[in-house]
Parts: C-alpha cells; sequence; structure tokens
C-alpha cells in the first residue's frame, strides 16, 4: 500500500544524533509513512548501521558528499507518499508532529505547506523557544520571508508533493539556503503557508549555519537578488530586506568574533538605511527587554 507521507532524511557522519532523529520518527502516532534516509557520502559508520539496523527504511547512498538540496532532491525522487515531510538528521521531532501536520494539511486543501514552531536545544541541555513573531509589518509573506527568514529549518516543514512538480526542486547550487530559495518560488508561483504554532520539534543549535555564517551570507544575497529581479511590486522593499540581514549577519558575526565581518555588515546596514538600521535596533532591544523581564531567555 502506497503511503500518505514521505519522511525524507538527509544525514552524513552524525550517527549518534541520526539515531535520535529516527527514534522520533518511530514514536510518531501518526503510523502511515514511509523512511528515506539519504545518507551524503558519511565516512564514519552511518552506511553500516543503515543497512545493517533499519530494514523499515530505504537507505539512498551518495558515493560522495553532495549537499542538503541534492540528498533532498534525491529523497524526492523514490519518494511515494502525497507528503513530504523533511527532517534534519540532528532534530528530533514530537509524538504528535505528523498527525499534527497531516491535519492540518487536511483541513486545509488549497494550502501548499504547513510549519510549525520549535524548541532550541542548547549543548548545555537547556531548552528555549525561539521568538518567530514578526518583528516589523510587512505588505506579504514574500517581504516578511526575506527580511526575517522565520522558517528556522526544513524539520518543521511538511509539503505536498505536487508542489515540486509546480515550483521544481531545491536548487542544488546553494549549499545552505536552498529552503529558502525554495520558499519563495512557491511565494511568487502562488502558493500558500499555513502556520501551527506548535512546538512540535527540538531543534539541536547552534548548527553548522553559524560556523559557516560567511557563505551564509553571501547564498543568500545571491537568493535576494534573485528573488527581487523582475519583481517591481516588492523591490521597493528590498533596502529594508537589505539593512535587516545586514543587521542580522553583524550580531551572529559578533557573537561568533568574526570582528571584521561583522563591523563590515553593520556599516552596510547603516549606509544602506539608517533609519531601517535605528528602528530595527530599537525593536529588537525593546523585544529583548520586555522577554527579559517575562523571564524568557
Amino acid at each position: 500500500m502506497t503511503p500518505r507521507v514521505s519522511v525524507v532524511v538527509p544525514t552524513r557522519d552524525r550517527l549518534e544524533k541520526l539515531r535520535c532523529a529516527l527514534a522520533g520518527v518511530d514514536s510518531q502516532r501518526f503510523r502511515d509513512f514511509e523512511i528515506i534516509v539519504v545518507d551524503d557520502g558519511s565516512i564514519d559508520a552511518t552506511a553500516a548501521w543503515l543497512h545493517t539496523q533499519c530494514s523499515r527504511i530505504r537507505v539512498l547512498t551518495m558515493e560522495r558528499p553532495g549537499g542538503a538540496a541534492r540528498a533532498r532532491n534525491s529523497g524526492l525522487e523514490v519518494a511515494c507518499g502525497e507528503i513530504i515531510a523533511f527532517l534534519d538528521d540532528d532534530d528530533v521531532w514530537h509524538p504528535a508532529y505528523l498527525e499534527a501536520q497531516v491535519a492540518h494539511l487536511d483541513a486545509h486543501p488549497m494550502a501548499t505547506l504547513s510549519y510549525t514552531d520549535h524548541v532550541e536545544i542548547h549543548p548545555s541541555g537547556r531548552s528555549s523557544r525561539p521568538d518567530t513573531h514578526p518583528l516589523l509589518a510587512y505588505p506579504n509573506l514574500f517581504v516578511r520571508l526575506l527580511a526575517e527568514s522565520f522558517i528556522h529549518t526544513m524539520s518543521v516543514v511538511v509539503c505536498r508533493r505536487e508542489a515540486f512538480d509546480r515550483f521544481g526542486r531545491f536548487d542544488e547550487s546553494f549549499d545552505i539556503v536552498h529552503d529558502l530559495d525554495w520558499y519563495r518560488r512557491v511565494l511568487v508561483g502562488g502558493g500558500s503557508f499555513l502556520y501551527l504554532s506548535r512546538p512540535l520539534v527540538e531543534r539541536s543549535v547552534p548548527g553548522g549555519l553559524v560556523t559557516s555564517h560567511r557563505k551564509w551570507f553571501q547564498e543568500e544575497r545571491t537568493a535576494h537578488a534573485q528573488a527581487f529581479a523582475g519583481n517591481l511590486a516588492d523591490t521597493r522593499h528590498a533596502r529594508m530586506v537589505h539593512t535587516y540581514r545586514s543587521l542580522f549577519f553583524a550580531r551572529l558575526s559578533l557573537a561568533e568574533r568574526d570582528w571584521s565581518f561583522g563591523v563590515v555588515r553593520l556599516a552596510e546596514a547603516f549606509c544602506a538605511s539608517p533609519y531601517w538600521t535605528l528602528r530595527i535596533a530599537a525593536l529588537r532591544l525593546l523585544r529583548r527587554r520586555r522577554f527579559a523581564h517575562r523571564g524568557i531567555p
């Protein structure tokens, strides 16, 4: 029988985390799914463990690493489900995750994808729920997506398989922002998002993006240029988006003690728009104080 959901899990050299991720899938109350693990050129014991311990899992083995976009596209090639659920190998779903996501899509048959809230699990074991409420008032979801990149991990996303026929697969030229690029193509193409405000995923932080912030920045700039190209209705918001993201990468770089990169991004934000720089910084400060007053980390 064809499964309702295909769970696609790309992995590389993180066997212990992968075990936890797959245990979370196995704990799901919703049971009509298949699991496809794409081993993206692992050199640890991942491949051997998958082939000897996981007879219920379909395993695709890449001879050499090709990146997350290629791994996800490879999983899509063999997926049978009408709904695709993505899971990173260092994240864990709560038992109600698939049940809630599938029900959400079923209740909104015209929606393209559904995403949930998540909690972040720090190396110390401390958990926190990130603030994903919009900082600014945006004219549409497209501009908010480019400014805030509010879907932090594909582990919170399920989507209809037909969306990949309609909007295309992941762009494999992007190692990091292929998900952002795909989301914006969905929105530009007339697709729609659903939001489920339940923290149903545990996301490990900090992830690889933090230590690869320079590459992340360059890829995102390329994706944003493509997003605004020919999109005259939203080009007028490009300066605000540019300022917002420059400030984001300034904060991230300075936190990582990449002083030169952080200072350049800060100067870039101010040169792009002193107004937006001061407004965004002030709103961030006010929100941080409000959360601190409420005891939220």
